[in-house]
């Protein structure tokens, strides 16, 4: 037996197989969301109220995307954006968890053996291949090889320690589940990944290191650790969003208690379906199987009063606060994939131009046809323009974050697109915003009020100009000013000239020209939009 180790060969080993791991799993899930992420949005925002088509859903999806951190981070950011209602959210991430058990028994291969044909062959694909879906699929086959890789590298690594007597000792006495479930957890909570725990349990597994209950009970530590990542990717986005990631937490912490009690049934039971004589990582697959799919099962009969506990669990809070968290679902998002990024940017985009218009709506006739005492203050007036800046820029921001991932030509042109309109729009709120308190400054100061017959012009004209920019967003094309737009801006100029003959007072031609340079400048710049919508999307 070995009474000494060479503790620099086993941390390098140890560290270097388990990196290799998560590259793999890191890469093999960037290619397969490359895959399939433009595919992600409507899959899971189209999902019913059905638990059971929810739950299928959020299963195929991490089956799919080999990650259930993924499928969570997207469903809590629908959630935030409103595309996904709680019950709904919570059926699809109850699925997430049966889902993750195609990545274990992909780990519990033996796949040492071709691990380099993996790396190999998919590597031919990925550097040689040119069309793009062959480089992501063979990037998804390398990176495959580099996880099983790291697998026996760990392995490897790990050997001396199954003669060390000293850890012999340490493991024969640690035979507490509760604390190799809590280590699970803070393993998991530390590297960010379930998968990469239970590549680690794999490989002290196949050296004999550990028994098949405690390498369950840390298993099951990992449910519980990777709700981290669903609470991370909640901060700030709203209560909905909240009660979506603590769906998460209760329903892998309640499962991995219940287990822990049920601990001998369920060890019993994997020995009986794969009777091996240690634990082995096809054991530990299968008790990963058994305890997510009846969890999915139990959890999503109880669906609804979990829901209901989550909700008493995670108050409201005052409709303030709510409102400022949810002013916009990008913050806090994670850029899960591309394509998902850039539809909720794109529906961002439409919350900052249904913003403009209610800027426009709410204060234009206010400078134009109430009395002075009824007009807006400065304020007021700022207080919308800091709203749209905010979403702009969080829509900024994202933008330039999701500019670093892998984006192909047609996503690259979407992304400059929504850019350029979110640019327009924000314009749009400053010429808003400056033209609203000089023509308001220039009524207090003068007293000056239009004339029924000036203000009601104008407020039609408002409500056309209005019309044309919701045109613009819902991807109508518009001429560069609209016939209907220019004939009213023509009769009102027509009309302030000819009052201007008869000896109107200056204050109220000014303000009147003010507004109507204002309107023609919006008609334009929503010809504009059309043209940039347009553009994005060939």
């Amino acid at each position: 037996m070995d009474t000494s180790l060479d503790w620099f060969a086993l941390a390098t080993g140890l560290a270097g197989g388990l990196a290799l791991f998560l590259i793999g799993m890191d890469q093999m899930t960037d290619a397969l969301k490359a895959l399939a992420g433009h595919r992600l949005q409507r899959i899971l925002s189209a999902v019913s109220g059905n638990r059971v088509s929810g739950a299928a859903t959020g299963a195929v999806t991490t089956a799919a995307l080999q990650s259930s951190s993924v499928t969570t981070v997207l469903t809590v950011s629908f959630v935030s954006a409103r595309m996904l209602g709680l019950t709904q959210a919570a059926a699809v991430i109850i699925g997430a968890n049966l889902g993750t058990t195609v990545t274990a028994q992909v780990i519990a291969l033996d796949a040492a053996g071709f691990s380099l044909a993996l790396v190999a062959a998919g590597g031919v694909m990925w550097l040689f291949v040119p069309r793009r879906p062959w480089q992501q699929a063979g990037r998804a086959i390398a990176s495959l090889g580099i996880l099983f890789l790291g697998l026996q590298v760990m392995s490897d690594a790990m050997q001396p320690l199954a003669t060390y007597p000293p850890v012999l000792g340490l493991l024969s006495g640690a035979t507490s589940p509760l604390v190799a479930v809590v280590l699970g957890a803070a393993v998991t909570a530390l590297v960010q990944s379930s998968s990469a725990t239970t590549g680690i349990v794999v490989a002290l597994a196949a050296t004999g290191l550990i028994d098949l209950p405690t390498g369950i009970a840390v298993i099951l530590g990992a449910n519980v650790g990777t709700c981290v990542t669903a609470l991370i990717a909640a901060i700030g986005k709203g209560v909905d969003a909240l009660r979506t990631a603590m769906v998460h937490v209760l329903v892998n912490v309640f499962g991995a208690l219940a287990w822990l009690i049920a601990l001998p049934v369920l060890v019993d039971l994997v020995q009986a379906i794969s009777p091996d004589e240690v634990a082995s990582p096809r054991q530990l697959a299968n008790a990963h199987t058994i305890f997510n799919a009846v969890n999915t099962v139990v959890f999503l009969a109880l669906l609804t009063p979990m829901v209901a506990l989550v909700r008493r669990i995670v108050r409201a809070r005052s409709r303030t606060t709510e409102g400022d968290d949810a002013r916009t679902g990008l913050h806090g998002y994670t850029t899960a994939t591309a394509a998902v990024g850039l539809d909720t940017v794109a529906e961002e985009v439409r919350h900052l131009a249904a913003q403009v218009g209610d800027f426009l709506d709410t204060d234009f006739p206010a400078v134009a046809a109430r009395p002075v005492a009824g007009m807006p203050s400065d304020e007021s007036i700022e207080e919308r323009k800091s709203a749209i800046r905010y979403r702009h820029r969080a829509i900024v921001t994202f933008l330039a974050e999701l500019s670093h991932s892998s984006l192909d030509e047609a996503q690259s042109r979407q992304l400059l697109g929504l850019l350029s309109q979110a640019d327009e729009l924000a314009h749009d709120a400053d010429i808003l915003g400056s033209a609203f308190r000089r023509v308001a400054r220039r009524r207090r100061r003068a007293g000056t009020s239009l004339s029924e017959e000036s203000a009601g012009a104008l407020v039609a004209l408002q409500h056309l100009v209005r019309g044309e920019l919701e045109r613009a967003m819902n991807g109508a094309t518009l001429p560069a000013l609209g016939e209907e737009v220019e004939a009213q801006l023509e009769s009102l100029a027509t009309a302030r000239l000819l009052n201007v003959g008869a000896g109107i007072d200056v204050d109220r031609h000014v303000v009147e020209s003010d507004l109507a340079d204002l309107l023609g400048r919006l008609a334009l710049s929503a010809a504009r939009l059309s043209e940039m919508r347009a553009s994005a999307s060939r």
